[in-house]
């Protein structure tokens, strides 16, 4: 089964997120949080990763914007 790498950046551009986008029957998770000034690449738990992702979000505003992977199943 294929799956779909996705990753974008927050935060004015200071971090770029990794992701597995949702294909058949799996769900989508973050894989990897990538500091680009320092390239430090933070790896986890896909919870953790999530939970970290969310608050750098809140923290640079960001909460209102849509999230270019989606997490549900798409079957």
């Amino acid at each position: 089964m294929a799956q779909q790498l996705v990753s974008w950046f927050i935060c004015d551009g200071r971090y770029r997120v990794h992701a597995v986008n949702a294909i058949g029957r799996r769900r989508g998770r973050i894989v990897e949080v990538e500091e680009i000034d320092i390239g430090k690449r933070i790896h986890g738990s896909t919870q953790g990763l999530e939970r970290l992702v969310h608050a750098l979000r809140r923290s640079y505003g960001e909460s209102d914007r849509a999230q270019p992977w989606t997490r549900e199943t798409t079957s």
